[in-house]
């Protein structure tokens, strides 16, 4: 049965930094460990999902998360950097959407949505013309759905994901 309550979202504070590392661990094998090999995977994920990793990047001061919960649970995370943007991201000052996740059972629940709009809100209150993101190309569901929240691929980059390197679109929206 899906969920259709309102998520809350908040800004994650340094107290999160265990349940957020754990829960950010969570989302992405649930939407990448099938489409990767476990070497590669296993690899990125002992390093970029660490209690230490995530708490240093909450008290980044260039760095914002949002955590989404539904009747009180962890349903979906986001993550802005301050970060300087490709060269193919034209319209500057930009923010970085770094990481936009759900877990699985709220996949088509609003979660998605709802943490864009907090985030593109937030870009704009600081006054960013533009937000970009880097997304791989066989990540079809969210390629799907940045594009349907009014992103247009505007480059593309690689990521290494352990020892395989990844080919990625770059979306970039105007914020208005």
């Amino acid at each position: 049965m899906m969920n259709t309550e309102t998520p809350m979202i908040r800004e994650a504070v340094p107290e999160d930094a265990a349940l957020l590392a754990a829960f950010a661990e969570k989302a992405f094998r649930e939407a990448f460990a099938a489409l990767n090999s476990k070497d590669d995977f296993e690899r990125y994920v002992s390093g970029a999902f660490t209690q230490d990793r995530i708490a240093s990047e909450i008290r980044d001061e260039n760095s914002f998360f949002f955590i989404a919960t539904v009747s009180g649970e962890w349903a979906g995370y986001a993550k802005l950097n301050q970060s300087r943007p490709p060269q193919c991201v034209r319209s500057l000052p930009a923010m970085e959407l770094a990481r936009l996740y759900a877990l699985k059972p709220y996949w088509g629940c609003g979660i998605g949505p709802a943490l864009m709009e907090t985030c593109l809100a937030y870009a704009r209150r600081m006054d960013f013309k533009s937000i970009w993101l880097g997304s791989w190309k066989k990540n079809h569901r969210g390629n799907a759905f940045y594009a349907r929240n009014g992103f247009g691929i505007v480059g593309e980059t690689t990521f290494a994901l352990g020892g395989d390197i990844q080919e990625d679109h770059i979306f970039s929206k105007m914020l208005g």
